[in-house]
């Protein structure tokens, strides 16, 4: 996100292949939705949502984020973005995402096809490697590769992330362990996820204001 214009792109990242990440779980689906409240400069502009539900071996998470920045009490820029992705264990194999942001509208549509993933909408068509991973924060798998599939703009980012320690934070009245990652390259990001792998917090620069997202949900796993 940036500033006025609040992009997609600036809420989203990766990581090098060759980083040695802990052996925990690398994605959490939780039972009920993952909720969190974006704040700009410490007043909230939106929600960031995420839920999950199991077909079979399939596991889709829909995901839904919703801004409004207002000056003197007018909205004057919106943005709203509803995905929904699927997963066949760790491998990423299906996305439809629409995306409004302050009036134009991009879509992204990938499926699985010979050689990889087959990836069509407003950023072209073209074939990525069957190993691309969508960005979405709430999967930690994606600190482990250079290039992202971004879902707003359905192009393929370079990114890079370092693990830079473990800090204590407090999501919704609990204290919780958290892994930190710095996030850098097409994207700058600070994340953190507790050591079961369950996404819980996210910081970055927009243009000279600091969005934080703050946990709403208690973490199912710390």
């Amino acid at each position: 996100m940036s500033s006025i214009a609040l992009p997609r792109r600036a809420l989203l990242a990766a990581a090098p292949a060759g980083l040695a990440l802990p052996p925990a779980a690398r994605a959490v689906a939780t039972d009920g939705p993952i909720l969190f409240t974006v704040l700009r400069g410490g007043t909230p502009i939106g929600r960031h949502r995420v839920a999950f539900a199991r077909q079979g071996a399939t596991l889709a998470a829909e995901i839904e984020i919703d801004l409004e920045v207002r000056f003197a009490g007018i909205p004057f820029y919106r943005y709203a973005h509803r995905s929904r992705e699927e997963w066949d264990g760790r491998r990423f194999v299906g996305l439809d995402a629409r995306t409004d942001d302050n009036g134009t509208r991009t879509e992204v549509r990938v499926r699985q096809a010979a050689g990889g993933l087959a990836v069509s909408g407003s950023g072209g068509e073209f074939l990525a490697p069957p190993e691309t991973r969508p960005t979405s924060y709430w999967h930690e798998d994606m600190t482990r590769g250079t290039r992202l599939l971004d879902t707003q703009a359905g192009t393929l980012i370079d990114v890079s992330a370092r693990q830079s320690g473990t800090e204590r934070a407090s999501i919704a009245g609990r204290e919780i362990e958290m892994r930190v990652y710095e996030l850098t390259g097409d994207l700058t990001s600070r994340l953190g996820y507790t050591q079961a792998g369950e996404w819980i917090d996210l910081e970055f620069k927009a243009r000279g204001s600091t969005i934080r997202y703050r946990r709403d949900t208690p973490p199912a796993t710390a």
